[in-house]
């Protein structure tokens, strides 16, 4: 499964040349062992990649890539509908092939200076990292959530003291056993919460998710500290001392997932309403762009049906929706894009810009189905201000 920091590494590699190489594929369900039509049309588009790469002169290391990645297309088809993606420049001795999450992708075989990211960025949104605590009064359990995968990290049994009920002096005695097993589960969730704070400053996990009783959270909740209360992504009802770890992704994939949504609405919202404020908002592509380019972007959001052609100019790095043959910062000679948001991407991703992937949404779509929350304004800047 790829990583953020295998998009990362991606993002940074560069071929001089133009011989970078892309692939995408994701196998269909055969409707009948001889339906072969899919697997013909990814061959179709290697072939035509690889006579474009002979027009320019990159007949060498790029033909030996796409007929490796065309030998792999058969044993490829059919498998479960795993979708795989292939990254290779033989002249620099790079490969790099990954099985990514099924997103009904389109076959793409790309050659260019940079890998085509733009298929990754919902990889990059969908990552899940989280520590998930269950407690009660006398155990707590500690899981890490990382993607599909949940692993059992830690066990704290607290042995409450246990006194029956007696007669006589049972008040005064009663009164004084319960006070001490409220004391003695006080001091066991302060212990768990010290640990789970460890736990984000090691930088481990993204978000926190606690499962408990309704009647158990209110006294899990003061002892939360600095750091678990930053990332507390919700809270979910369970019985911690029976349940399953399967139950627990279960419950806790949904409870991440609802809070994802969430915060992309309120992000959304509140990017159009600084836009309209003339405030920390850009929406738009040509905004977008220029935001990207003066370094202010903070978060860039990224509509799942964003497509738009542009240039690139690969060497000053300005990019363009205006497709012209030369650079209007440089001069040098542009690079035409189909779709400027793989270049929007990779540029992203190497300046260490927030990706936010936003799914369907029709207010989303009306401005363009791109944005940016901004760090700062250049233009509102005090000296530049005072220039102009």
């Amino acid at each position: 499964m790829i990583t953020r920091d295998d998009i990362r590494e991606l993002a940074n590699f560069r071929s001089p040349q133009g011989c970078a190489v892309t692939f995408y594929y994701q196998p269909a369900t055969p409707l009948n062992k001889s339906h072969r039509e899919e697997t013909i049309l990814v061959k179709d588009l290697i072939r035509t990649a690889l006579r474009e790469a002979e027009k320019h002169g990159k007949n060498g290391s790029t033909r030996s890539d796409l007929e490796k990645i065309s030998s792999m297309v058969d044993p490829l088809h059919g498998s479960s509908g795993k979708a795989k993606a292939i990254f290779a420049c033989s002249q620099q001795g790079f490969w790099r092939e990954f099985d990514i999450p099924t997103q009904l992708l389109k076959p793409k075989v790309a050659i260019s200076q940079r890998f085509h990211l733009k298929p990754l960025a919902a990889v990059l949104d969908s990552e899940q990292r989280a520590c998930v605590l269950l407690a009660d009064r006398t155990k707590a359990r500690v899981f890490e959530l990382v993607n599909d995968s949940i692993m059992e990290k830690e066990d704290f049994v607290n042995e409450l003291t246990r006194r029956g009920k007696s007669m006589g002096r049972a008040d005064y005695e009663g009164g004084q056993a319960e006070r001490k097993q409220m004391n003695e589960a006080a001091q066991h969730f302060k212990l768990v919460a010290d640990r789970i704070e460890q736990y984000f400053e090691r930088g481990g996990c993204d978000r926190l998710l606690i499962g408990c009783r309704d009647d158990v959270w209110s006294e899990i909740e003061p002892h939360l500290q600095s750091l678990a209360r930053q990332h507390l992504a919700g809270r979910f009802r369970i019985d911690s001392k029976v349940a399953t770890p399967e139950q627990v992704k279960q419950m806790a994939r949904e409870k991440l997932s609802e809070y994802r949504a969430n915060l992309k609405q309120e992000l959304v919202r509140d990017v159009v309403g600084e836009a309209h404020r003339n405030g920390r908002g850009a929406i738009g592509l040509r905004r977008v762009l220029r935001s990207l380019e003066q370094g202010e972007v903070l978060t860039l959001l990224l509509g799942s049906n964003f497509r738009a052609p542009g240039v690139k100019c690969y060497h000053c790095g300005h990019m363009d929706l205006h497709v012209t043959p030369t650079c209007a910062v440089c001069g040098k000679e542009n690079t035409e894009l189909e779709d400027i948001g793989d270049a929007i991407v990779g540029h992203a991703i190497r300046t260490g810009v927030e990706l936010v992937y936003i799914p369907d949404d029709e207010e989303f779509d009306r401005i363009g189905r791109i944005a940016a929350l901004l760090r700062f304004r250049a233009d509102q800047n005090a000296a530049v201000r005072a220039a102009g």
